[in-house]
């Protein structure tokens, strides 16, 4: 639900402006917050513009007042479609409601209040696939406004639910169709006549509040101004939507805008409670028909909302990707072949950019001089046409596998964020298309400069920043030298070795840090463990050294001889089982012989140690590659968005005997299920096996969690910043409105400095070299707030990114982007506020019912440098410090 003439952020078309913003909303946490009440600006006008965080207790009395409200709403203008609501616990002592719709299905929806983008007064997070579902409240609104709220947000939600419905039974309206996007409820006239004259999801939510206001506006338990305030409200959205012309009687756009107004009224109408369609008899009118006091009102409002505009032409959109050069969308079974197309014309766009490179250098003798963006996936969205992309066409340009792991109903914002329309290309309860992803990325990343291929950002002889180009199509590599601050966006980092310490020593060059940092600077050791070694070959030195055995009985190096012991444990099983052993994001990305997992000898049981999203997606690949094949998935839990996505119910469903599949999928899960270094053993046929607790396979597959090292495009950097007595140092970005956006990392060394801002999925974890522990703390309890498991989601996931893409972008353009040293206040769990006092709360909406009967993965890793995956993850070879600048060709004679 928006907050007019602002947009929506799921979805909505009004105007994007800022209402009431001045000097004094900063955006942070020690500034006075502001709340717009509902007759500040159109429509609906309760969150303030932007700015600052409320008082800590706002959030829960929020939480308390939606509880409270929540089952009114529900009864007194939904009670034919939702028949019961009750409010509940959850096992940790989460509450939630527990409700049935008139078909007997049951679902949940929970209720929080969390900081919300500029003009998102509440938003629903609708899971069609699981039935649990999440309303967000803004912390900011006023409170008197939460039952206008959730009367949308419910509405909305009922929409949504109703189209996936009609769907899976195949409605021919609705089934093989992408919803209208169109909203009806608008000001102005109707346009073509071709138009859908059928209510949006938006549409829908904004009956809910009719109803409530119309509600609120005859109930005699308020006093006269409080209705007074709620009738002008009613007027006021009257006004927004469409339903009474906006021109004067006497103007030429008069006459269509009545007819457009009527034509309205009459779709409407069925959804109408009768008190609210007694209420439009009266109010949708032209202002000449009100009375002198509503006509007066009115006048005011809309002097008001014209004053709240934006100043200046508003910036015109990009078109989405996934629609023609026409502007008309793909059709379904066209899919894979514009994807094929788009992914031609991108490889094409790519050898153009080098070449143009290539020349610009040939007639200059000089570098050239580029903003850079290194890494794609989702955040493409934030894409800034001028700068140089580099980007290795990663993860869904590899994965072997359907398609995400959301349905269209879970990714709906994604459309608003301009990403594209997933209800385009499949279902509201399907998995969105692997080739839809790819028709995105390769569309949005030819909207400027792009080069395929990997890039590492390190620090030239003449105190520049270069970036150091290796293009994917095996040519020469070259350098750029970096404008301004560049952005890095690679994906998600690399995964963990199975036994590793996870606390002071997760992957190999910690260890080796911390080993060396134990030994004197100028002992043989410490000189031999410089530079990239194995484990194996780092305790080997340590042997031959003679101080092995003194570092594990000192104990200060406990944990990264644990690290050690466990990668070199890793490294003999990767090179006594080739093609048996591997690292999940191997498997997602295709790093793995298809062809071989169904040939004759190979193996047929596979353990995937893990129960993450990876090692579920992992199973999916290898159960599809080969139909021999049986997989084992061994871990202690199941992590709570499992539940709530396509990929696993689906998964479970075609393989889990348990739950009507053939058998070939074991889902090992107990709380004393813990994987340690990986465990290898020759079987009776002297081939290579592999065990965790009661399980055995020929094959091993290690989905265990990430590591957290600086991004790949950045360790150059990182390493010789140090190294030259340096430092390094991050901070968090936020919008005004407390929206995540990134990090960012300054290296200075020498009396300089270079800045680069990191986005997307890589975002999610920081650096362990650069960010404290509990700022990673409470950087993850902020993400499964923002992005609650029952919406299918993860913060890291393909919707969220493409999302904090469209913010990081529109805040730099406003030059709002805002620097933390941890994550606002406001993002911590608030604590719930207590029941009700007794007698509850006043039901306006109940009271005013009672007089009349009748009854809302990843950025790819195109940073990650060759050579990673093909021993250790993350070990990759160093690049080179730039060279000279090459000579300018000679003059022809």
């Amino acid at each position: 639900m928006e907050q007019e003439p602002l947009d929506r952020g799921n979805g909505g078309r009004s105007d994007r402006a800022d209402a009431r913003r001045d000097a004094r909303e900063n955006g942070r946490e020690n500034a006075e917050p502001v709340v717009i009440t509902a007759t500040d600006v159109a429509g609906s006008r309760f969150v303030s513009g932007t700015g600052a965080a409320p008082d800590p207790g706002r959030q829960a009395a929020l939480v308390a007042q939606a509880e409270s409200t929540l089952p009114m709403v529900v009864r007194s203008l939904y009670a034919p479609r939702l028949t019961s609501v009750e409010q509940r616990s959850g096992a940790a002592g989460d509450r939630f409601f527990a409700l049935t719709d008139d078909r007997g299905r049951d679902l949940t929806l929970r209720l929080d209040a969390v900081p919300l983008p500029s003009g998102t007064v509440a938003r629903t997070h609708v899971n069609t696939t699981s039935d649990q579902h999440v309303v967000q409240l803004s912390d900011r609104m006023d409170p008197r406004q939460v039952g206008r709220a959730l009367s949308h947000e419910v509405g909305e939600l009922i929409a949504v639910r109703d189209r996936a419905t009609r769907a899976a039974a195949g409605d021919p309206e609705v089934a093989g169709v992408a919803p209208n996007r169109q909203d009806l409820l608008a000001r102005g006239g109707l346009g073509g006549a071709d138009r859908r004259l059928s209510l949006t999801e938006e549409d829908l939510g904004r009956v809910g509040e009719l109803n409530h206001l119309a509600a609120r506006m005859n109930d005699v338990t308020l006093d006269a101004s409080q209705r007074a305030e709620s009738r002008g409200e009613l007027s006021a959205l009257i006004d927004h939507v469409g339903l009474r012309p906006q021109a004067p009687a006497d103007s030429d756009r008069f006459t269509p805008e009545l007819r457009a107004a009527d034509i309205r009224r009459d779709v409407i109408d069925p959804h109408l409670t009768p008190m609210a369609a007694d209420a439009l008899r009266e109010l949708a009118v032209p202002v000449e028909r009100l009375s002198a006091a509503d006509a007066g009102e009115l006048r005011e409002f809309r002097s008001r909302a014209e004053h709240a505009r934006p100043l200046g032409a508003t910036v015109e959109a990009p078109p989405l990707p996934g629609f023609r050069p026409d502007g008309s969308p793909v059709p379904r079974e066209e899919l894979a072949a514009a994807a094929a197309q788009a992914a031609d014309q991108r490889t094409r766009a790519g050898a153009a950019t080098l070449e143009q490179l290539r020349a610009e250098i040939a007639a200059t003798g000089e570098w050239p001089t580029r903003q850079v963006v290194v890494g794609g996936g989702a955040s493409l969205v934030g894409r800034d046409p001028g700068a140089l992309l580099v980007d290795a066409r990663g993860r869904w340009h590899l994965d072997p596998g359907q398609g995400i792991v959301q349905s269209p109903d879970q990714t709906r914002d994604m459309r608003a964020n301009g990403m594209g329309d997933a209800h385009q290309f499949a279902d509201p309860t399907a998995r969105v298309p692997r080739d839809a992803v790819r028709l995105w990325e390769d569309q949005l990343a030819m909207r400027g400069p792009v080069v395929d291929g990997t890039a590492a950002l390190v620090p030239g002889q003449d105190g520049h920043l270069y970036a150091h180009i290796r293009p994917g199509d095996g040519s020469p590599d070259l350098y750029v030298k970096v404008e301004g601050t560049p952005t890095v966006a690679t994906g998600l980092p690399p995964e963990m070795v199975p036994g590793v310490d996870r606390r002071d020593a997760v992957n190999l060059p910690e260890a080796l840090d911390a080993v060396r940092g134990r030994l004197p600077a100028g002992s043989p050791a410490h000189a031999r463990l410089a530079g990239e070694v194995t484990a194996e070959r780092a305790l080997q030195v340590l042997r031959e050294e003679g101080v092995l055995d003194g570092l594990r009985s000192g104990g200060g190096a406990r944990a990264a001889l644990q690290t050690l012991d466990a990668t070199a444990q890793w490294e003999r099983a990767r090179a006594a089982a080739p093609g048996r052993v591997f690292i999940g994001d191997e498997i997602a990305e295709g790093r793995f012989d298809a062809r071989a997992a169904a040939a004759e000898g190979a193996p047929k049981t596979w353990l995937v140690a893990g129960a993450g999203g990876t090692g579920v997606a992992n199973a999916e690949i290898i159960l599809e590659a080969d139909p021999e094949a049986r997989v084992t998935i061994y871990g202690p839990n199941l992590p709570p968005a499992l539940e709530n996505q396509v990929q696993f119910t689906a998964l479970r469903e075609r393989f889990v005997r348990e739950y009507g599949g053939d058998g070939r999928l074991t889902i090992d899960i107990h709380p004393d299920n813990r994987v340690g270094a990986v465990q290898m053993h020759l079987g009776s046929d002297g081939r290579p096996r592999f065990r965790e607790g009661r399980v055995e396979a020929d094959a091993y597959v290690a989905s265990l969690g990430r590591t957290a090292p600086m991004p790949e495009a950045l360790r150059e950097l990182g390493e010789r910043t140090r190294e030259g007595g340096g430092r390094v140092r991050g901070d968090l970005m936020f919008d005004r409105d407390r929206q995540y956006l990134g990090y960012g990392v300054t290296f200075e060394s020498g009396g300089g400095q270079h800045r680069v801002e990191v986005t997307g999925a890589a975002s999610q974890l920081l650096p362990r070299d650069v960010f404290p522990r509990d700022t990673q703390a409470a950087l993850g309890a902020m993400a499964v707030r923002q992005v609650p498991s029952q919406s299918g989601n993860a913060a890291p996931g393909f919707a969220p990114v493409a999302e904090q893409a469209a913010r990081l972008a529109e805040a730099r353009a406003r030059g709002s982007v805002e620097r933390h040293a941890s994550v606002p206040e406001s993002w911590r769990r608030p604590a719930v506020a207590g029941a009700t006092a007794s007698g509850g709360p006043v039901n306006p909406v109940a009271n005013a019912a009672r007089l009349q009967s009748g009854g809302g993965r990843s950025a790819s890793p195109g940073g990650a440098v060759p050579g990673a995956g093909a021993g250790v993850p993350g070990q990759v070879p160093r690049v080179q410090r730039p060279p000279q600048p090459p000579q300018p060709p000679r003059a022809a004679r």
